[in-house]
């Protein structure tokens, strides 16, 4: 959440002087004020061709222009049905509505709010995205709902049911397929009207993945406190301040109660005291790029730059947990030294004696040196060298000597790894080797490999294909850290971020960027259904076998590896939603019981290296309860490239395959 106040408005149902309304709210310290565009009391009948004398709302004069484009709300007369299924009714009601948006685009209102009657709502999304494309003011469309719809809750209880979930979950069908019709345009958001009584918590989780512009509070739903002053129901704070964490403004409105400024020190008052979360400091790292598209990283086929190296460098827990990993590395070599030199040191008969004691000299310093010398310990794709202090400091709890090799390619990062070798490392065995770790042939192999390659979805920056080519480089029965990494999925909503990648698109005509990954700091999204997996490596990597089953191996007697994956998963829908595509996720088994993880349900507390991953699919898909949904991921590999493939299935139904043959987004090798 970026903002540190919450935006409060004041609602006038009528304001016949509104310089003084607007003065009034500005006393009590509002940000703006929602009135009518035209009195509601004013049905005019108008007429097409424009013969008609005389005007039919208030002079802009009234007003200076900077209070009308960013101090006043317009609402649209809420009596225009332009859906009507009586015709003369819907034609006049669309004239008129089209007459009010002409005025609003005059006055360069910031935002409009419509109110949305029910599900049919064609013809009324049809004027606004004609007035959003042809308006040269970036007025915002508020779309107003219920909470819940009075008209079938009191169908329900005259049937005599008790499951009132059909009243919740029409306002937000008639939201839903409103804005499907304008195309999920990132311009509309959606206004909730907050009730007396709340829904269930899986029908509010999903409104949070909405894009809730404003929520109304009804003077009526507050209770007065024993001072007199207006407060609501813990129930009512807690679905506020998730709306407001997701940016949502407050609007006040009815008959008031109360003075006008308590209950904007109320809702400020509420903002400010809310329950502090967990000491996360992904929160604070984040704040500012909640959902906010970032491109990948390639860093194999790109140099990372010094911002990129510094940011990583500031995570306080992910080194931790490498060091953490490196330690019991450590301890295991030593124990398994330990066991096979008692082995080795035990006789095995009497010849074994006699064998030993004909050995020269040299061969037992040759041995003892064998076993008393240090674990070499190389660090691939080092940077600037966060890994080897992990790996140094490792050393110094475990008490035994370790030869560092720092293997990059980065010219910039083999600068700041010479100098920290020479000033700060200048009494510890480290060296520094330049150059592409899959093409490397040293004379030391490792007895341990650290790497830090992982991106946002486990393998999308192509750690497997890295650490197989570096494979030669570490000894047959060497460790690798990390050990094991899987990638998550879980299919979600989220019409901003869905939104924020089409308007991507059209920066990008080359490509399609509904068929690209995205990093993301998911906060306005609603999970359809639970994280599952998708694919997993491990390393070192097992060899691809051949028909008889051996393992095959490669020109340098490496084994052979396969890195081509595929996957399908299925879900089944607990409610109705709109999939917008995918959130996506990993965790990785570093050594033993050291992990990290960005997967929501076991996210590292604290670790800020990676946001997860949206992938998008082109065409929302709408979901009914009990609908079951096929996800199929592939991961595809060339001679110099890598790249996913996807596709969803529903109810017979079937997306086009996104990404086909990488050509929208691709990582090269």
């Amino acid at each position: 959440m970026s903002q540190q106040e919450v935006s409060c408005g004041l609602e006038y149902i009528v304001a016949p002087d509104l310089q003084g309304s607007l003065t009034e709210a500005f006393h009590a310290n509002y940000s703006f004020i929602v009135t009518p565009v035209v009195h509601p009391r004013f049905r005019r009948h108008h007429i097409a061709d424009g013969t008609r004398v005389g005007g039919f709302t208030r002079s802009d004069m009234i007003l200076s222009p900077q209070d009308w484009t960013s101090r006043i709300v317009g609402r649209l007369s809420p009596y225009l049905n332009v859906d009507s299924p009586n015709e003369l009714v819907r034609q006049r009601h669309e004239d008129c509505m089209n007459e009010e948006l002409s005025y609003s685009k005059g006055l360069g209102l910031p935002a409009l709010i419509v109110t949305v009657h029910g599900e049919n709502s064609h013809n009324l999304a049809r004027n606004l995205l004609s007035y959003l494309e042809n308006s040269h003011h970036s007025t915002l469309i508020w779309a107003q709902v219920p909470m819940q719809c009075s008209r079938t809750l009191r169908d329900t209880v005259v049937r005599g049911l008790d499951d009132d979930e059909e009243a919740w979950n029409e306002p937000w069908l008639w939201w839903s397929k409103f804005h499907e019709r304008l195309q999920w345009d990132k311009r509309a958001g959606v206004v909730l009207e907050l009730s007396a009584d709340l829904p269930p918590e899986e029908i509010m989780k999903r409104w949070l993945g909405e894009p809730v512009k404003a929520v109304i509070l009804p003077t009526n739903i507050f209770h007065n406190n024993k001072k007199g002053y207006p407060v609501l129901s813990r129930a009512h704070q807690q679905v506020l301040i998730s709306l407001v964490e997701r940016e949502a403004q407050v609007v006040i409105a009815g008959a008031r109660r109360a003075r006008a400024e308590h209950y904007r020190q109320y809702a400020a008052r509420l903002w400010q005291r809310r329950p502090a979360p967990n000491q996360d400091p992904m929160m604070d790292y984040a704040r500012g790029w909640e959902d906010y598209l970032q491109t990948p990283l390639q860093p194999l086929a790109d140099n990372l730059d010094t911002h990129t190296y510094n940011v990583f460098e500031k995570d306080p827990i992910k080194y931790d947990q490498y060091q953490k990993a490196i330690t019991q590395a450590l301890q295991h070599l030593l124990k398994k030294r330990e066991n096979s030199s008692s082995e080795q040191n035990e006789p095995k008969d009497l010849s074994d004696v006699i064998n030993r004691l004909q050995l020269g000299s040299g061969d037992n310093k040759q041995a003892t040196e064998e076993k008393d010398g240090p674990f070499v310990v190389m660090v691939l794709g080092a940077g600037r060298g966060p890994l080897v202090r992990a790996a140094l400091n490792a050393s110094d709890i475990v008490q035994t000597k370790i030869k560092v090799i720092a293997v990059e390619k980065n010219p910039c990062a083999v600068v700041v790894l010479e100098a920290q070798a020479r000033e700060l490392w200048g009494s510890r065995d480290v060296t520094v080797v330049p150059g592409d770790m899959r093409r490397l042939q040293l004379a030391n192999k490792a007895d341990i490999i650290v790497s830090e390659l992982l991106g946002s979805w486990g393998d999308n920056e192509l750690s497997p294909e890295c650490l197989d080519g570096a494979a030669g480089l570490l000894k047959p029965d060497g460790i690798s850290i990390p050990h094991r990494y899987t990638s998550y999925v879980a299919p979600i909503s989220s019409p901003r971020l869905w939104a924020a990648a089409k308007a991507a698109a059209a920066l990008a005509p080359h490509k399609n960027n509904l068929e690209v990954l995205w990093v993301v700091y998911m906060q306005n999204k609603h999970d359809i259904a639970e994280t599952k997996p998708v694919f997993t490596f491990e390393h070192p990597a097992k060899p691809v076998r051949d028909h008889e089953g051996q393992g095959v191996t490669d020109f340098q007697g490496l084994p052979a590896t396969d890195n081509r994956r595929q996957c399908t998963l299925t879900w089944t829908a607990q409610q109705d939603n709109v999939m917008h595509g995918f959130g996506g996720y990993f965790d990785c088994q570093l050594f033993g019981e050291e992990e990290i993880s960005i997967v929501p349900a076991t996210h590292s507390n604290g670790m800020i290296s990676w946001f997860p991953v949206f992938i998008p699919i082109k065409s929302p898909l709408r979901i009914s309860k009990g609908s079951v949904i096929t996800a199929r991921f592939w991961r595809c590999v060339d001679s110099h490239r890598v790249w996913y493939e996807w596709l969803v299935e529903l109810d017979g139904r079937s997306t086009e395959l996104h990404n086909c043959g990488g050509k929208s987004a691709e990582m090269l090798l």
